[in-house]
């Protein structure tokens, strides 16, 4: 499995709308595997004689499947998470809070990156989370394009380390 790098994206731009798709993806298959453990049908251990009618059933085949499921996409899973890191030490710093878009544009420039990217919301969540009206889509995609501008102009290794700080 190849790890992700930054410059394996064209831009900045880029890469967040690969990660948008990573968390999008991370929770569909999440949700797949609750589905999936919820027809499991766990049951209390019982004593009595069970009569089933229409011949027995594999009680296991659906723990199996999931198992199996789980398995097929583990890989995938771990990749999909390791973009989403990446993503949040570009926004936050490797330390968090210390760095990154945060510490170069502000924390709502990072948070709205964040929501809509990271978290996969959309843009009328982002709003209500930053506490602009629900109508504000182009303020906010113009908040996130100043986040990706300067991940550009700075370059990735500059924004990880947090340089071009203007504190």
């Amino acid at each position: 499995m190849d790890t992700p790098s930054y410059t394996d994206y064209a831009s900045a731009e880029d890469f967040f709308e690969a990660v948008r798709h990573a968390s999008r993806e991370a929770e569909r298959t999440r949700l797949t595997l609750l589905q999936m453990e919820a027809r499991e049908g766990v049951r209390a251990q019982g004593y009595e004689p069970r009569v089933t009618v229409g011949g027995e059933r594999d009680r296991m085949a659906a723990t199996d499947s999931r198992i199996d499921y789980e398995a097929r996409m583990s890989d995938r899973i771990e990749q999909d998470y390791r973009l989403l890191d990446m993503a949040c030490a570009a926004l936050y710093g490797r330390e968090s809070g210390k760095g990154g878009v945060d510490a170069l544009m502000g924390s709502a420039v990072a948070d709205c990156i964040s929501f809509r990217y990271v978290d996969a919301r959309p843009w009328s969540e982002v709003a209500a989370l930053l506490g602009y009206s629900r109508w504000s889509r182009r303020s906010l995609r113009d908040l996130c394009q100043q986040g990706f501008d300067a991940i550009d102009f700075f370059g990735w290794d500059n924004v990880l380390g947090g340089v071009g700080d203007a504190t």
